[in-house]
């Protein structure tokens, strides 16, 4: 097992692998392992699967212990951290998950709250506490933070729940509201808070620990660097790259059409980059971005953005 994930180590770039689906609509273990290998060498400092982008909702519980094998044989080997979402409609799933996912090694999950309704305040402690004593306790746990869930948490909230699960070392903050974000760090400074691409370099700026990447299955090497400037205080650079990566963003109004969001985008964007195997097939009753519309994407972001193409 790789060293254990804690508040005061968790950083960097971590990836969102995509879950493969074969022609048959089968996992393709095979195109997985090779990803997550790609993803390795790039030099990203982790690597997480079954979260939105690796389509959570479409994968039963024993679809997930045959991927989370595959992912945990491979991750360990190549020595890379490795965590997984373990999202569900209810506790029991999410404890299933959890703890095949501590018995095969992995370091850690992202744990976002039942969706179809809120919880009271005391189910929310219950299930906070059954999520805690459901893996040991070098296992860290990090709150998926999304407003697509109910329960949505604020700074003040974590200051509470760090108290109450010691195993909980961060959030995914996917919101961009930077007065709630200054809020946060004020109120659980000790936890390492988690970004995404559209806010990368202002919540870095404010002491985010790193980002929860899609990006990085495009173009590796413009997520790291752009880690790397922030790091190292080239904040003039680090800026420049939130521009471009604010335009390509909005360039992906392309790939999401109609109401797309993110894995069936994830794999489109992906398939548009010749980085990782190609996988554009997701499952129903989400429906794959036309295979047409990705090679008119591929077209634009090289006449638009060509300093943000993956070149080997």
């Amino acid at each position: 097992m790789n060293e254990r994930l804690t508040r005061e180590n968790l950083h960097g770039v971590w990836a969102a692998v995509a879950t493969p689906f074969d022609e048959d609509d089968r996992l393709d273990t095979d195109a997985f392992r090779e990803n997550v290998r790609r993803l390795a060498a790039a030099g990203v400092h982790g690597i997480y699967t079954t979260d939105s982008d690796g389509e959570f909702y479409a994968i039963e519980l024993d679809e997930f212990k045959q991927l989370i094998d595959v992912f945990a044989e491979t991750s360990q080997a190549l020595g890379v951290p490795a965590q997984v979402g373990v999202t569900w409609c209810n506790t029991q799933g999410m404890v299933d998950r959890l703890r095949y996912a501590a018995k095969r090694g992995i370091l850690g999950a992202h744990v976002g709250h039942p969706f179809f309704m809120p919880m009271t305040p005391e189910s929310y402690q219950a299930f906070w506490q059954d999520m805690r004593q459901a893996v040991p306790e070098w296992f860290a746990l990090i709150h998926y933070n999304t407003p697509r869930v109910h329960n949505y948490q604020f700074g003040p909230d974590y200051a509470r729940l760090a108290q109450d699960v010691p195993n909980l070392i961060g959030t995914k903050h996917v919101g961009s509201d930077v007065t709630e974000f200054f809020t946060l760090q004020a109120c659980a400074p000790q936890l390492s808070h988690f970004t995404g691409e559209h806010a990368m370099t202002p919540y870095m700026l404010f002491g985010a620990r790193g980002v929860y990447s899609w990006f990085v299955n495009f173009n590796p090497s413009f997520m790291t660097a752009w880690y790397a400037d922030l790091e190292q205080g080239r904040w003039e650079r680090a800026r420049q790259r939130q521009e471009r990566m604010h335009a390509f963003i909005q360039a992906c109004a392309a790939l999401r059409g109609s109401g797309n969001l993110h894995g069936i985008v994830g794999k489109a964007l992906s398939s548009a980059s010749p980085f990782l195997l190609p996988n554009n097939r997701t499952r129903r009753p989400y429906l794959s971005i036309p295979d047409a519309t990705v090679i008119q994407f591929r077209k634009l972001i090289e006449e638009q953005f060509p300093d943000m193409l993956w070149r080997p």
